[in-house]
């Protein structure tokens, strides 16, 4: 199986430099709403630490904050790390494996949020992101993948309906 790929580099980045950068990307996006023209140039500066590191520094440290958080202070966090996934599985730049890989890792980590009895809209939105960020994964086998990327879109639809009206229903099934 492929693993997720390290980035060669000078002096290999602490576990410390990744939290550092975890927490400075979030502020970025939390004070920004999630402007990639803010976040973009963060990333490309610190392209040596996306890799599968940063995978475990993120679900490790999101996983602490939304066990001790408050329900309201655990959504907020939620919700950065849900613009950082779709920032970091659209960004252009680096290794797209390893984008698509840390935008999965934070959809996994959204969804012990927003669950499908506590926020049944973002939940399915949660699971329409990962069914893209499926569909576009590179590591793994393909068919599998795409078998992953349609039972999220299922799971999506089982919350939209026609008559939602919003378009969401239109939008996941066409993907699927």
């Amino acid at each position: 199986m492929d693993e997720i790929s390290e980035t060669p580099t000078s002096a290999n980045p602490s576990s410390q430099d990744y939290r550092q950068f975890l927490m400075e990307v979030l502020l970025a996006i939390a004070h920004s709403n999630g402007d990639p023209k803010v976040v973009y140039p963060l990333l490309q500066a610190n392209l040596d630490k996306l890799d599968d590191n940063f995978i475990h520094t993120l679900q490790a440290w999101a996983s602490a904050k939304f066990s001790e958080a408050e329900p309201e202070t655990a959504e907020r966090i939620a919700r950065n790390i849900g613009n950082f996934s779709n920032l970091i599985k659209n960004f252009p730049l680096g290794n797209k494996a390893n984008n698509v890989e840390i935008a999965m890792a934070g959809y996994e980590q959204l969804l012990t949020v927003f669950t499908r009895e506590s926020n049944r809209e973002i939940w399915a939105a949660i699971q329409t992101n990962l069914g893209n960020a499926y569909y576009q994964r590179i590591h793994y086998h393909r068919a599998e993948n795409l078998e992953l990327a349609i039972a999220a879109y299922q799971l999506a639809l089982s919350v939209y309906t026609k008559q939602d009206g919003c378009g969401s229903f239109g939008k996941t099934f066409g993907q699927v």
